[in-house]
């Protein structure tokens, strides 16, 4: 019989076996805990946002991974999309403040429209990250499909 490893494949719940591994028994990480060389073959689909400004109607992400740009601007040209596409932070902050409020971790999948008026179906999980029971930041890494 021969022994066989099983290496999950769904991004939510490596990346929260990772947040596990990495706050140690504390209640969360801290975002200098984080190392994107140990989750690089998750990194192009993660993102991180501080979350001091999350009240700002023009706060963006410090982090975004290329595969969430491309579920945004998937079917547009460059001319199109300027680089500019990304999720709104803003539509996204009641997922954020639940994160903040309780400093557990947040799984869940839904569906929006792209610029290409196509279906984009994901699973995503939202960590928090901070010190001293405060959450600074919380890092995200999410999967899709796109259907036309």
């Amino acid at each position: 019989m021969f022994a066989t490893s099983v290496i999950e494949r769904r991004i939510t719940l490596r990346m929260l076996s990772y947040w596990e591994k990495m706050r140690r028994g504390r209640l969360m990480p801290a975002e200098r805990d984080i190392d994107p060389d140990e989750i690089s073959d998750l990194w192009d689909s993660c993102f991180l946002i501080h979350v001091k400004d999350l009240d700002k109607p023009d706060y963006n992400y410090t982090y975004l991974g290329p595969k969430i740009v491309a579920a945004y601007e998937h079917g547009l040209s460059d001319d199109e999309t300027h680089g500019l596409l990304s999720p709104n932070a803003g539509k996204l902050v009641a997922n954020y403040e639940r994160v903040i409020q309780t400093s557990k971790p947040l799984i869940e999948e839904g569906e929006f429209t792209n610029m290409h008026q196509e279906t984009v179906r994901f699973r995503q999980c939202l960590l928090p990250l901070g010190e001293n029971g405060q959450v600074d930041a919380i890092l995200g890494g999410m999967h899709f499909k796109i259907f036309a």
